[in-house]
């Protein structure tokens, strides 16, 4: 019996990945390292801490501060949130059907907190969230479950009793980690990877995802 909802961010909730992609090769070609997107898939869903090592250790950055680094990739996109990152089409309408049934619905990111509230407020959504977890500070990033475990405890709901909707693999992985249920939305360029097969379900827009599709997870 599903008895909560968590949705990811970053892909599910907004239409924002393109977004960090962009600022993420801004960023770095001011160092002079062309980030390709072959390259930046390597980083998709990463906290920015953990997307600095990981190109720090690939590329020389040397004079440059890594904490500056993170501080100026959050901040552009704090600013790109409040001003140009849309909504997934469909999101409130799936966010409206789990509220008429009742079911608490929490926000899972490792998304910084400034990014959430840029987002909740652009969007007007804070209500419709009974929880937001960022797991940017004192917190694993995803695959580690940590942020799904730490959300079912604050809801008060058993972890294999949660309904995770996330986009990226790492977000597929640390879900079922934490012995959830998960529906996978993969980009449209790694729709068709096998390893997307982890998840209970694979779909290609929120829109697809009806109290129909809800009934037959639950019987799973």
């Amino acid at each position: 019996m599903i008895e909560a909802v968590i949705l990811d961010m970053d892909g599910i909730l907004i239409d924002s990945e393109r977004h960090w992609q962009l600022t993420e090769r801004a960023l770095f070609a001011d160092l002079g390292i062309d980030l390709t997107d072959q390259l930046l898939v390597q980083t998709r869903g990463l906290r920015t801490e953990e997307m600095v090592a990981h190109w720090s250790a690939r590329f020389p950055i040397d004079g440059t501060d890594p904490k500056a680094l993170m501080e100026e990739y959050d901040a552009r996109m704090v600013d790109t949130m409040k001003k140009e990152v849309p909504l997934m089409e469909g999101v409130r309408e799936l966010i409206e059907m789990f509220r008429e049934m009742r079911l608490p619905v929490a926000l899972a990111t490792c998304s910084t907190q400034d990014h959430i509230d840029a987002v909740m407020e652009k969007h007007g959504l804070r209500a419709s969230f009974d929880l937001l977890i960022s797991a940017a500070v004192n917190m694993p990033g995803k695959p580690h479950p940590e942020v799904f475990l730490r959300t079912a405890t604050l809801l008060k709901v058993d972890p294999t009793r949660c309904l995770v909707f996330e986009d990226s693999f790492n977000g597929v992985v640390a879900a079922k980690a934490a012995r959830m249920k998960v529906v996978a939305m993969p980009d449209s360029l790694e729709f068709d990877q096998d390893r997307f097969g982890a998840a209970d379900l694979k779909i290609r827009s929120l829109g697809e995802f009806t109290l129909e599709t809800f009934h037959k997870l639950q019987e799973n």
